[in-house]
């Protein structure tokens, strides 16, 4: 297997094959390659709505990718006959039974041949120049191991003005130690820590090196049924990753009535639980415990006042059994008086709370 610091590119008739120096990049022209020797692991499962615009998008890139991956996790739709369509484009693997969202991309990278593995899902988009720019960033940085891409999100057809990086925090990127260069950001320390404050990757702008891959055991299945289960994933990557960025944002991840993360309240639920699986499982976030614990706490809050306001009292009771008892404030307190009363009393009560509430904004 070749070792991350390896790019393979199809020229013409022949096929190259070279470790790529610091001192040597300019002597390499991506005008003459062909492909990029990366395999694009798809997991799918009932995503025919969105499915073929979105393999068009990965088979359209200037700089093609040398595998197309799909895994049918048991769809019960027409995506596999989608897929089927693109001809020999496009790998079809279909273990026969729905083994969850990481369990297919297991099986889909053990199936790779490429030394670089990049991750789509089945109805998110890449720009004609996503591959080509990975390939540029890692020209510039042959170290690196695992590159995350800035994306925007669409929204039931609405693209979001603002990308993803444009919204971190004040000072996350400084603090980040990223070193600017033309062709994107290397980050010279981890940045393990700052991503469970503030998380900004998504699967389907990641590219991550197989041999990576092996070393950290791949995406974990106890994360199934999780709505955040890539962050796991990738903070087992970055723990010892050399990793990079591509600011330009170049994904398009969809969100719409069908998407599972849809959801905010489930989600902060889902990933109270995902910080407890880290900490009590990676030795590696021993030094990251008090920001763990900071972000439960923050995160149960915020599932807390977003299942109230959804005037799901039900959910607001199992959120707020493991409020410990310092964080709740009067407004908690008043809440929690509310949710614990039979529903022909508390709802009302709840409807006038947030009425208040919105006229003291108006105010």
């Amino acid at each position: 297997m070749l070792g991350p610091r390896s790019l393979v590119y199809s020229l013409g008739e022949a096929h190259y094959c070279g470790v790529v120096q610091r001192d040597a990049v300019a002597s390499y022209s991506l005008r003459k390659a062909k492909t990029m020797d990366v395999a694009v692991v798809i997991p799918l499962y009932n995503g025919e709505r969105f499915l073929a615009e979105m393999l068009r998008s990965v088979l359209d890139q200037r700089l093609p990718p040398a595998e197309v991956i799909v895994v049918d996790d048991g769809s019960r739709d027409g995506g596999p006959a989608i897929v089927a369509g693109f001809g020999n484009r496009v790998t079809l693997l279909s273990p026969g039974s729905n083994g969850g969202v990481q369990n297919a991309r297991n099986i889909g990278i053990a199936h790779a041949r490429s030394p670089w593995i990049a991750l789509c899902d089945q109805d998110d988009l890449w720009d004609p120049g996503y591959l080509e720019h990975h390939a540029r960033l890692l020209q510039a940085a042959p170290e690196t191991d695992f590159v995350f891409g800035n994306f925007r999100m669409l929204r039931d057809g609405v693209l979001d003005a603002v990308s993803k990086f444009d919204q971190a925090p004040p000072g996350f990127w400084d603090q980040a130690g990223r070193r600017i260069l033309p062709e994107g950001w290397v980050f010279d320390r981890s940045i393990a820590g700052q991503t469970i404050l503030w998380h900004p990757i998504f699967p389907s702008g990641t590219l991550v090196s197989k041999a990576l891959l092996t070393a950290i055991g791949g995406f974990d299945t106890a994360m199934r049924g999780l709505r955040p289960e890539d962050g796991e994933f990738t903070l087992r990557c970055l723990y010892r990753a050399r990793a990079a960025a591509l600011p330009e944002p170049l994904v398009t991840i969809r969100r719409h009535d069908a998407n599972f993360s849809r959801d905010l309240v489930r989600t902060l639920i889902d990933e109270v639980t995902a910080l407890h699986f880290i900490k009590r499982h990676h030795a590696e976030a021993a030094p990251y415990h008090a920001i763990i614990d900071s972000e439960i706490r923050k995160r149960r809050i915020q599932a807390f006042h977003g299942a109230f306001a959804q005037r799901d009292h039900a959910l607001a009771r199992q959120v707020a059994q493991d409020l410990p008892w310092a964080d709740r404030s009067p407004k908690l307190w008043l809440k929690r008086l509310c949710i614990a009363l039979p529903d022909r009393l508390g709802l009302p009560l709840n409807g006038g709370l947030q009425r208040a509430a919105e006229g003291r904004g108006h105010s």
